[in-house]
């Protein structure tokens, strides 16, 4: 079976400085991979390729069979990438946001279904607050709450667990767990290798954006 995700000496320079070079994966169906290192280490330049929002300046990719760089590529619907920015607008409030997810996806999920995603993010009570006097933690759960909405079979998550408290981690691994299961590849770049353990069987470390290391997620602490 052909791997979910492919990379062949793929590399990003930005003017001089390579951010990424000669980065060489594979992540099959129903894998979850962790992506460690320090920051600028290239973590998320590699996300930001798998993606497609960035063209590699070597080497290339592969989600699903097909280079998601290519223009109305079949891959970039069968992928969500959920990063730091969240892509969220500021005057809607997560009811509509969800709405015109739902719209732009050409999915036809119903208001009760999408009240009951937000329900099921912690946000059923603030589903008419608009966004901008959401904090952190709840921008975080609307983000994440996409993954519901989509049900990607590539899932690229930057620094997942930041800003979300107990029950909102539960909730995501719960939600990961079941992507994951139904066949779902996982590329989750995380400083927390513990609260990504039960959602990852694989880790890299990246170094000067390129990988120094890696093996099993359990080798990983005794290669730190």
């Amino acid at each position: 079976m052909t791997p979910s995700v492919i990379t062949r000496s793929l590399g990003k320079r930005f003017g001089r400085k390579w951010a990424l070079a000669h980065v060489d994966l594979e992540v099959a169906a129903g894998q979850g991979l962790l992506v460690v290192g320090d920051n600028g280490s290239g973590k998320t330049t590699l996300l930001r390729l798998l993606a497609g929002l960035l063209l590699p300046t070597l080497g290339e990719v592969e989600i699903l069979g097909s280079s998601p760089q290519q223009p109305g590529s079949e891959a970039r619907s069968h992928l969500s990438l959920v990063g730091h920015q969240g892509f969220l607008y500021e005057a809607l409030t997560p009811l509509e946001t969800l709405a015109l997810w739902n719209r732009l996806g050409g999915r036809r999920k119903s208001v009760a279904e999408l009240e009951n995603l937000l329900a099921e993010a912690g946000l059923a009570a603030d589903r008419d607050t608009r966004v901008s006097g959401f904090s952190s933690g709840m921008r975080k759960r609307l983000s994440l709450t996409r993954l519901h909405l989509e049900n990607p079979r590539v899932v690229l998550l930057d620094e997942p667990f930041t800003a979300l408290d107990q029950a909102g981690r539960e909730w995501l691994l719960s939600t990961l767990s079941r992507l994951r299961a139904d066949g779902a590849a996982l590329i989750v770049a995380s400083h927390d290798p513990q609260r990504a353990a039960p959602i990852c069987d694989r880790a890299i470390r990246i170094e000067r954006g390129q990988i120094s290391w890696q093996g099993s997620l359990g080798d990983l602490e005794s290669a730190s």
